[in-house]
């Protein structure tokens, strides 16, 4: 099994566990104080995973390429899909890890008291959370379209 199917699911499962921990940071002021640190943690090791999911994947696809160089074909159009969302991915994954990493200790500290400024950055770590709950579907999508245009065009 590629390296980049095992930091692919990975990051499957950190993701919405980051999302969920973020959404729970930014709504729930009584939780602030025991969620900063499994939340920066999560963050800090999706994005990781993230990139590391990029890098083997990258490997991957020069494999692939040249399979299918040698074979005479083109990769199907799901694997270059693939590869855009992942990218996407595992740049709101660290925009994520950039907004909770300036919020937890600022405008969302545990200390802080509600107001208009807490009220703006619950909202903006919400946007982060949308677009990684966004990308992390549309890549899984694509990587379930692209295993399996793989599939058809090696078992031909």
């Amino acid at each position: 099994m590629p390296l980049h199917v095992v930091m692919g699911h990975l990051v499957v499962v950190t993701a919405p566990l980051a999302a969920v921990l973020a959404l729970g940071y930014a709504w729930l002021p009584q939780l602030r104080a025991g969620m900063r640190w499994p939340l920066v943690v999560i963050a800090a090791l999706n994005a990781a995973l993230a990139f590391a999911a990029g890098t083997t994947g990258a490997e991957l696809l020069k494999d692939l390429e040249g399979r299918a160089d040698a074979a005479g074909q083109a990769l199907p159009a799901a694997v270059r899909a693939h590869t855009a969302q992942a990218d996407a991915l595992s740049l709101v994954s660290l925009a994520l890890l950039l907004v909770v990493l300036t919020l937890v200790w600022w405008l969302l500290s545990p200390r802080r008291r509600p107001g208009p400024a807490t009220l703006v950055g619950a909202c903006l770590l919400t946007v982060c959370v949308l677009a990684v709950g966004w990308f992390t579907v549309t890549t899984v999508l694509e990587a379930m379209r692209a295993v399996w245009a793989q599939h058809a065009l090696w078992s031909a």
